[in-house]
């Protein structure tokens, strides 16, 4: 009660000072969500220590809320640490959390970077997928609270640095594959000097120094294990340093596609040809390079449609010194650079971006777009005084005319951290979005959205039956008095995280969606009419539509 009351005082006083209207309150430590995360570093600047680390949303124990899944550094040498490093699953008590990591069985010793997650046995409970430094870990959901580690049982065979990682059925088949995204040759023992040698000033190497690697693709055989498809696939021989990737169906062909950022060399475009083979098109799409034909160091990214055309745009955060990347879908096959033009070039250029996403934080029926930055060299304030390592996060709202505007008051988005991972979804089950951010060598952040904007929204879940369980792929066409927006089902997006599987429409002032229909990845069409606003719908597979009550 006292929590609640603190809240609402809060509101009011943002509210009042800023007049913003969008307000986001850091509640990790009011609610007991305490995770720090350690890169296990002693100052030898092992290159590893700048990356991570990841964090999942995710509802492990089906009880309708979103439990929080963090990725936890390892001791590297010379670390004089004394607690114990493993990955922390915290359960969602309502406003409360608990620390569930020893009883669920998912406290991955290991250097651990990112996290996906996914129903890959159709059982209805959701599963995860870590991926470390090193061998990577595949949890099992029993159904009852608990995971078991099935890496080597169910296939999965990365070795490598992975990175950010995607569930999503390449082939239709209703089967979840994954595709695991790698970064860099690299090992502790073979840790090379860099630095500033004039002033004896180390520092992190910068990615020239490592060769990149190939991703991984691996199929889904119906019957609880996995193939390594990466020759297959066709992914194989494009070996780049990736570090965020996100499926979508760019082509609006009925088949998921999907992109890998790149850390200083060309990004990657995959087309799917409907049974997992891809080809790449970067190059071709115009979404390899910027707009001026520079290959840049890409982190986090997501697929949105962000002017309502019914197609999915693209953007992409990049390192200090170059702007993040905005790209429009021209609908054939093509990308802009929109960047500057949209607005989104100039604030970014000084600012160092990880994780992203495309949400409507004002429910106005318009994708606005956060960011969560922050350094990669601790010590960059010796090298360049413009630079800092902390730094603040950023939220631009959609202006609805092709252009994005910052907002620089809203809460406690402000505060400076070195943010990595960030996942999205609705944590308080309140119709909107709030955020989860893990800052590397550091605490966590759990923004909790406590805006008022006066509009409406509906929340919708889905459940495949003869698609994959979680409907991942699915299209979702709302029609209300407003105009039409679409959306697709697709938790993995962001950098090193998984994000509520959910989808939330803002709606504006409508008082009711006209048309709701659901195109779903195995081809099934569905349409549910007049429905009600601010409520949380849940529809099966041709079972019907549901009212969740939270």
């Amino acid at each position: 009660m006292m929590f609640r009351f603190l809240l609402l005082t809060y509101i009011f006083i943002t509210a009042s000072v800023f007049g913003q209207g969008i307000t986001f309150i850091d509640a990790s430590q009011k609610q007991g969500l305490i995770f720090k995360h350690d890169h296990g570093g002693s100052g030898m600047k092992y290159y590893v220590e700048t990356m991570g680390s990841g964090v999942c949303l995710l509802d492990y124990d089906n009880d309708g809320d979103l439990d929080i899944y963090f990725a936890q550094g390892a001791s590297l040498p010379g670390w004089k640490g004394s607690k114990e490093l493993i990955n922390r699953l915290f359960q969602n008590n309502g406003g409360e959390w608990s620390d569930v990591t020893k009883k669920a069985g998912v406290g991955d010793p290991s250097y651990s970077i990112g996290c996906a997650c996914g129903d890959v046995d159709n059982d209805g409970d959701i599963d995860l997928y870590v991926t470390n430094f090193g061998n990577d870990t595949f949890y099992r959901n029993e159904g009852n609270g608990t995971f078991f580690e099935a890496t080597q049982s169910t296939g999965f065979n990365n070795i490598e640095w992975g990175s950010s990682a995607a569930f999503f059925d390449g082939d239709l088949d209703g089967w979840l594959d994954l595709y695991v995204a790698n970064y860099v040759e690299y090992t502790v023992d073979k840790n090379p000097w860099c630095g500033d040698q004039h002033s004896d000033r180390r520092a992190y190497c910068d990615p020239d120094v490592f060769k990149g690697i190939s991703d991984k693709f691996f199929h889904n055989n119906g019957d609880g294990t996995f193939t390594d498809w990466t020759d297959k696939s066709g992914i194989e021989k494009n070996q780049g340093k990736g570090l965020g990737v996100v499926p979508g169906d760019y082509d609006n062909d009925g088949d998921m596609d999907f992109y890998v950022a790149n850390d200083k060399v060309m990004n990657l475009l995959y087309n799917n040809n409907g049974k997992a083979v891809f080809s790449e098109e970067a190059l071709f799409s115009g979404v390899g390079y910027n707009e001026n034909g520079r290959a840049e160091a890409g982190m986090g990214v997501d697929f949105g449609d962000i002017n309502q055309d019914g197609w999915l745009d693209l953007f992409v955060t990049n390192f200090s010194g170059e702007s993040n990347t905005l790209y429009l879908n021209d609908q054939n096959g093509s990308f802009t650079d929109k960047t500057f033009s949209f607005g989104l070039g100039q604030p970014s250029l000084d600012l160092l971006g990880f994780g992203t996403k495309f949400v409507d934080f004002n429910l106005d029926g318009w994708l606005d777009i956060f960011i969560v930055n922050g350094h990669v060299i601790d010590n960059i304030a010796l090298f360049n005084k413009d630079y800092t390592h902390a730094q603040k996060k950023q939220l631009f709202l959609n202006q609805t005319d092709g252009t994005f505007k910052e907002i620089e008051n809203a809460g406690d988005i402000g505060n400076k951290s070195v943010g990595r991972g960030a996942a999205f979804g609705d944590i308080d089950n309140d119709g909107d979005m709030d955020i989860v951010i893990s800052n590397n060598n550091s605490n966590s952040n759990l923004l909790i959205n406590l805006s008022k904007p006066g509009n409406n929204w509906i929340n919708v879940e889905l459940e495949g039956v003869t698609c994959n369980r979680d409907a991942i792929g699915s299209k979702l066409e709302l029609q209300s008095k407003s105009g039409t927006q679409v959306a697709w089902v697709n938790p993995g997006a962001s950098y090193l995280a998984s994000n509520d599987k959910r989808i939330l429409f803002g709606l504006s002032k409508d008082i009711y969606v006209d048309n709701l229909i659901i195109h779903w990845p195995d081809g099934l069409k569905e349409s549910f009419n007049n429905l009600e606003v601010n409520l949380f719908y849940h529809i099966r597979q041709g079972g019907g539509i549901s009212i969740i009550n939270h």
